[in-house]
């Protein structure tokens, strides 16, 4: 870390952005980047421990092609305080605001805040509820509605830019057990135009090995002139999802050859097989989710390993959007079995209901 010239890696990135926003780009990143990179080292409150070039390329990941000074800073609070436990990234966010002498919208809820490019203001995240949903939405066998309250929106636009086509990044969602980073991703997968996911559900016996198996399950091998190349069969891309990424237990060095084997094929864009040879890797992006902590039977990742991946952290819902999903739920099945019911007609009896039963589920 010490020897890292970040000006030469800010450099290098802007090279890689469009002409025409280059210049602004630059400027904006000399007026609050470093600031703000100073502010969240100096925190060091990091849900995931990364190293310092991981941290930076997480901030410039998220202000590729910013054309506004708002879009600018909200992108930068996402890219930056991403990866920060929830009480210092409310911190950040009010930090950044104040730099920029930019006020959010709600000043109750600054990190509800996001750029409206329809507008070119900065509004906040309101609940979207989707439309008639009826009883049958709810047989078993589906998955459930989505709900999209704020936080969901903030969830999906934290890692939204890694998964779009042209910027695609390996990126790990860490957050609690059960608080919904298998929906946000199942959602924001189902957004994706041809592309095919593969899950990979990770235990503590999981293995590179059993990644190599689900590789040749849903990608053929194509002979190029550059070698042997490893591409999806179905679709124009593949997202290999390895859900609780830091389950497979370490060998007796502390490795975890899992993430070892995946930090290689990140680095180099290929492997070699049993028979020594090279196969590359061609429209394949990993995306890994994990609980944060070191609790029973989960261990550290590696800093070599979240250095070359971007992170983001999500957390519980709050109490009052689960009651708004929970009401947003019950009402049309209340209305489908009790139909014209003097109390649960009520749309405000019926979000009551959905209250006592969070507050059951919370005791």
């Amino acid at each position: 870390d010490e020897e890292t010239d970040l000006n030469s890696l800010i450099k290098s990135w802007l090279r890689n952005q469009p002409v025409k926003y280059r210049n602004n780009l630059g400027n904006w990143i000399g007026d609050y980047f470093e600031k703000a990179l100073q502010w969240v080292l100096k925190q060091n409150d990091y849900v995931v421990e990364t190293s310092l070039v991981g941290t930076v390329m997480n901030g410039l990941s998220h202000l590729h092609g910013c054309k506004d000074h708002d879009q600018f800073i909200i992108n930068l609070i996402r890219g930056l305080g991403g990866n920060l436990n929830m009480k210092s990234r409310l911190e950040f966010t009010k930090e950044v605001f104040n730099w920029a002498r930019q006020s959010p919208p709600d000043p109750h809820k600054p990190m509800d805040t996001y750029y409206d490019s329809s507008t070119g203001r900065l509004a906040s995240y309101v609940l979207k509820k989707p439309e008639n949903l009826t009883a049958d939405d709810f047989n078993n066998g589906q998955t459930l509605p989505v709900i999209q309250t704020p936080d969901m929106q903030r969830g999906l636009d934290y890692f939204k830019p890694w998964l779009s086509s042209d910027t695609k990044q390996p990126f790990i969602l860490i957050g609690p057990e059960g608080c919904g980073k298998g929906m946000l991703l199942r959602y924001s997968f189902s957004q994706l135009r041809s592309t095919q996911i593969a899950t990979v559900h990770c235990s503590a016996q999981t293995t590179s090995r059993h990644l190599l198996q689900k590789l040749s399950q849903t990608c053929m091998v194509i002979s190029t002139n550059t070698g042997r190349v490893y591409r999806p069969k179905d679709c124009e891309r593949l997202v290999l999802y390895l859900k609780d990424i830091n389950l497979p237990k370490l060998d007796k060095w502390g490795t975890s050859t899992l993430v070892a084997f995946l930090q290689q094929v990140l680095t180099y864009q290929g492997f070699y097989d049993e028979n020594l040879e090279w196969v590359g890797l061609e429209n394949i992006q990993i995306v890994a989710s994990m609980s944060a902590g070191g609790r029973l039977g989960r261990h550290k990742l590696t800093t070599r390993f979240t250095s070359i991946v971007r992170l983001c952290a999500v957390d519980y819902p709050e109490r009052e959007q689960l009651q708004t999903i929970y009401g947003a739920y019950l009402e049309p099945v209340l209305h489908k079995n009790l139909k014209n019911h003097s109390i649960w007609g009520s749309s405000s009896k019926i979000y009551l209901l959905a209250g006592s039963m969070v507050q059951v589920y919370e005791q």
